[in-house]
C-alpha cells in the first residue's frame, strides 16, 4: 500500500510593521520542509494582522475550519509566534488538533504534535512564551513609569534619550510599532514636538533616528 502525502497548511502571518522574520523567509522555510518531508503543501498568507488572538485572524479561522473538516492533515508554521504568543490560544489549538485528529508543526522548535513528545514540547514552549510575554510587559511598565517621573518644561526640542531607549527596547522585544504608539499614548509620553499623539510612523521615525542608532551626541 502506497502512503498518501500529508496535506499540510503552511500558515504565514505578516503584520503591518516590520517582523523579525519576513513572509518570504517563512514561505521558503515551509517549502523546504515540505520537500524534505514530501508534504502536499498549501500556503496561507495572512497580511496586516496583529499577534493578539487567533479569533481576530479570518484566514486562520478558515484554515482551522478546513482542518476540522479533514481537508488537511496538519498546520505548519516557521515559528511558534506566527501561530500564537498566547498560552490560552495555543493550548486551545493543541486540544482541538488532538481531538479532531490533525497535527501542528513548528519548524523553529523542531516539533510535530502528532507525537507524544512533540505535543509535550509544544506545551512547554507555550509556557515559556507566556512567561516571556509577562516579563516583557512588566519591564515595559516599569520603564514607562520611570519616564513619567521626568518633568519637561516648555516645548521639547526633541525626544529625551531615555524615551528613545524605551521605544527601542520595546521594539527589540517584539512589539509592533502600532502597539508601541498605543502604549506611549496611554502612558502620556509626549511626542518629539509635544503635540499630537503617537502613531506608527512617529515610532518608526524614532527608530531611524541618530539616537536610536547609537550615534547621538548630546551638547
Amino acid at each position: 500500500m502506497i502512503n498518501e502525502k500529508l496535506r499540510i497548511i503552511g500558515y504565514v502571518r505578516v503584520s503591518t510593521d516590520m517582523q523579525d522574520i519576513g513572509p518570504e523567509v517563512q514561505i521558503d522555510e515551509l517549502v523546504a520542509e515540505a520537500k524534505r518531508m514530501d508534504w502536499e503543501l498549501t500556503i496561507v498568507r495572512e497580511d496586516a494582522v496583529s499577534a493578539a488572538t487567533v479569533a481576530k485572524r479570518p484566514l486562520m479561522l478558515q484554515a482551522l475550519a478546513d482542518l476540522k473538516a479533514k481537508r488537511y492533515d496538519g498546520l505548519a508554521v516557521s515559528k511558534l509566534d506566527r501561530l500564537s504568543r498566547n498560552m490560552e490560544d495555543g493550548t486551545r489549538l493543541l486540544a482541538d488538533s488532538q481531538r479532531q485528529g490533525w497535527r501542528i508543526v513548528c519548524l523553529d522548535l523542531g516539533v510535530d504534535t502528532a507525537t507524544i513528545m512533540g505535543a509535550g514540547m509544544f506545551n512547554m514552549a507555550l509556557n515559556f512564551a507566556e512567561i516571556e510575554r509577562r516579563m516583557i510587559g512588566k519591564r515595559t511598565k516599569d520603564a514607562m513609569a520611570k519616564l513619567k517621573e521626568t518633568k519637561h518644561v516648555g516645548r521639547p526640542r526633541g525626544l529625551p534619550a531615555d524615551v528613545v531607549a524605551v521605544v527601542v527596547g520595546m521594539r527589540e522585544r517584539g512589539q509592533t510599532m502600532a502597539s508601541i504608539a498605543a502604549q506611549l499614548n496611554a502612558d502620556g509620553v509626549a511626542t518629539s514636538n509635544g503635540q499630537g499623539e503617537w502613531t506608527s510612523s512617529k515610532v518608526q521615525s524614532v527608530l531611524k533616528s541618530r539616537t536610536a542608532q547609537g550615534t547621538y551626541i548630546e551638547n
